[in-house]
């Protein structure tokens, strides 16, 4: 049975990344840190880990961005790859016992979901307290199991069906669009060989050589590689690379499979004029 490990704990948007990747007939493995999907992992005691990456809203996920630059640039090349992705909808609930909204006097949820359910919140008594939880799920789980009246949590579908909460109002965020993507880390491939009929994404991280981090045009002219080879970047993203002060590293998305002969040579290219270059991974676009 495929075992997966992911950030946890149960009924996080996460977990339903990974249901809606490898549905339920499978062994799942919660884990409290993104660094311990990581490290599990690694490990071989999984065969793949599902951590968040970037949101629509808020952009990066920053802890995963800096982990794969460590787990890439400072430890032994781990045995994992980026071999896919999925993306979920975030829908929040306020979830209670108490079916009366008028009723409610105490809201848990995690403290970055306040800023996407605003409107709804101002539509509140001023004098409900809002109480921060390190998940959605652990602030459906406290109110579950709380003998207090009148308490509410702001959470997913899921933790309703996990917890036996009621729904008492639906769909209470800002941005109806909003959509986390999140990466499914293997250390063996969904697919075995590219097929002609998908489109695909290699994803990429590198760092530029010393002498060249103050050269005019430095950073484009690697860049420029990829539109000379009529490839196409998706995204390019950067963060400090710990090397050094004002040193960084890109982390570049790029259509295409690194099967793909025109794009192997480029990135072969590449590699020589870097000061590290690795491939994280190619994986099917999904979105």
């Amino acid at each position: 049975m495929v075992k997966v490990a992911f950030l946890g704990p149960r009924g996080t948007y996460t977990h339903q990344a990974v249901i809606q990747e490898f549905g339920e007939d499978i062994e799942i493995y919660p884990q409290p840190t993104i660094d311990q999907c990581f490290e599990i992992l690694n490990s071989g005691d999984v065969d793949y880990s599902i951590v968040p990456f970037e949101n629509s809203t808020n952009g990066q996920v920053i802890f995963t961005y800096d982990l794969i630059r460590d787990w890439y640039f400072q430890n032994n090349e781990p045995k994992f790859k980026i071999v896919g992705e999925q993306f979920v909808s975030i829908h929040h609930n306020l979830l209670s016992k108490e079916l009366d909204i008028n009723n409610i006097t105490k809201i848990y949820s995690h403290p970055q979901v306040w800023g996407q359910v605003s409107s709804f919140l101002k539509s509140l008594d001023k004098k409900v307290i809002k109480l921060d939880t390190n998940s959605t799920s652990k602030a459906a789980e406290i109110v579950s199991l709380s003998n207090e009246e009148n308490i509410a949590c702001i959470s997913s579908s899921m933790c309703s069906r996990l917890y036996n909460l009621p729904i008492i109002q639906h769909n209470i965020e800002d941005n109806k669009y909003n959509t986390t993507r999140f990466l499914i880390l293997g250390n063996e491939c969904l697919e075995q060989e590219p097929s002609p009929a998908k489109n695909y994404i290699t994803s990429i991280i590198f760092t530029m050589k010393e002498d060249h981090d103050r050269k005019s045009g430095s950073l484009c002219s690697i860049l420029m590689e990829f539109q000379k080879h009529n490839i196409n970047l998706i995204t390019i993203n950067s963060r400090p690379s710990k090397q050094r002060n004002w040193h960084y590293a890109f982390f570049v998305e790029i259509e295409g499979h690194m099967k793909d002969e025109k794009l192997n040579e480029v990135l072969k290219e590449l590699k020589e004029r870097c000061e590290e270059l690795v491939t994280l991974g190619s994986f099917e676009r999904r979105h």
